[in-house]
């Protein structure tokens, strides 16, 4: 369970690094909150990409948090 977990972990950071540095390099496609002009596809990239985003970064905190809790959970059942 916990090498699923850390598996898991690290596929959704390397997803995270990726669409992010996606997101920094084509410039030409922005956040929601910009004010500029922009395309429609522009727009709907910019909105999948963002949501992948956070939706990435979600993943990876709470497999962290269950990694943390199965070696505390652990650590505390072996302690005599």
């Amino acid at each position: 369970m916990l090498r699923r977990l850390v598996y898991l972990v690290v596929v959704a950071t390397s997803f995270l690094a990726g669409v992010t540095v996606i997101l920094r390099y084509f410039s030409d496609i922005l956040p929601l909150a910009s004010t500029e002009p922009q395309s429609v596809w522009q727009f709907e990239a910019a909105f999948l990409l963002t949501a992948a985003q956070w939706t990435a970064l979600a993943v990876v905190a709470i497999a962290s948090v269950c990694i943390v809790v199965l070696l505390w959970k652990s650590t505390r059942a072996r302690a005599p």
